[in-house]
């Protein structure tokens, strides 16, 4: 009897997903451009209209770099995206679905697009770019910086879409940045000066469908959030939250500086522990990487590691198959040794059902 009451629902979701697509029409419409400085909190309140599906996040600003005789800089190994230091959608005043650093997003966003896309460049059309150009007269440098906030689970499934025209939702989404020192660290001989900041986000939402039946399944929610854990030099031990159902999961380790580190650092298989007896993944960080690098059709920067459960053999168009649920779980651990101490940055992206 469950079984046929499962079997039920699922054919309700699949006719449902079918009508809606049948019966919404898409819209990218641009939110605004707000001015912005160092250090400053930038908040954009959401249209209360349609589906929300994605969020597209642009950043425009000037890097003048001056040196007597040298042409060039170095950036920070972080840059541009070193220069957001959080970027949250947040909902009913506190409560945030998506919640990253600007590096983390750009490693989310290489996971849901190709990794070239996400690559800076110094000139071009690209979504991201960054000149390295300095002068005794001063140059300035155009900084572009396009990422993507994704609330749905891929652009070809409704599953988190968000329900904007909703009385009870006061969308709202918050870009905090940090300085030019940032994204150019200082050196001998330069100065750095950082103007023209803006920023723009365009929206990416679906008509809400005349046809009852065709209205979307909204009860599952997806989340991206981030935590910094110390790493010490030794056996190390991340307990990850449960209740869950993750469907990426990154790490990024740092030594005290903080730089990102090698995969030598990382001295023993890593592992992940559900229950501290099953362990379902044990993998050498040199593998890992490996397989990123397959994943996403280029390297993932230095230090930065994926475990990505939607991938049954495309990136985040996969089903649920190797999704980790961990609603019943007592314990769900990242582990691995590191020959260094530092912190190790864990983001994850997972589901949850709406009671």
């Amino acid at each position: 009897m469950a079984t046929q009451v499962q079997d039920t629902k699922n054919q309700d979701a699949m006719l449902r997903a079918k009508l809606f697509t049948q019966n919404t029409r898409r819209f990218q419409q641009v939110v605004g451009a707000k001015s912005a400085t160092e250090g400053s909190t930038t908040s954009f309140d959401l249209p209360k209209t349609r589906l929300l599906s994605c969020i597209k996040m642009t950043i425009n600003a000037v890097l003048t770099a001056t040196h007597a005789s040298l042409t060039a800089y170095t950036p920070h190994e972080d840059a541009p995206f070193s220069l957001i230091n959080r970027v949250e959608v947040n909902l009913n005043n506190g409560f945030a679905p998506f919640s990253l650093t600007g590096f983390q997003l750009a490693n989310y966003n290489r996971t849901i697009k190709t990794a070239p896309i996400v690559n800076v460049g110094t000139s071009g059309r690209g979504e991201n770019i960054m000149p390295l150009v300095s002068s005794s007269g001063g140059t300035a440098n155009a900084i572009r910086i396009t990422l993507d906030l994704p609330v749905t689970v891929n652009p070809r499934d409704a599953i988190g879409l968000l329900l904007l025209q909703n009385d009870e939702i006061n969308p709202v989404v918050n870009v905090i940045l940090n300085s030019v020192a940032n994204i150019a660290p200082a050196s001998s001989g330069f100065t750095f000066a950082l103007s023209g900041i803006s920023i723009r986000l365009t929206t990416d939402s679906f008509a809400v469908p005349a046809e009852k039946n065709a209205f979307p399944d909204l009860s599952v929610l997806k989340l991206v959030a981030s935590r910094t854990e110390t790493m010490i030099a030794g056996e190390n031990i991340f307990h990850l939250p449960c209740s869950q159902t993750y469907r990426k999961l990154f790490f990024a380790i740092y030594d005290t500086t903080p730089v990102r580190q090698l995969d030598s650092v990382i001295t023993s298989n890593i592992e992940l522990l559900v229950n501290q007896a099953d362990t379902p993944y044990r993998i050498n960080p040199v593998d890992l990487a490996s397989m990123n690098s397959c994943e996403y059709l280029g390297d993932m920067p230095k230090g930065v590691y994926v475990f990505d459960f939607s991938d049954n053999g495309i990136p985040n168009l996969g089903g649920a198959r190797d999704y980790i649920d961990t609603e019943k779980v007592q314990e769900f651990w990242l582990k691995f040794t590191s020959s260094t101490a530092g912190t190790c940055q864990i983001f994850y992206e997972t589901i949850s059902r709406l009671s």
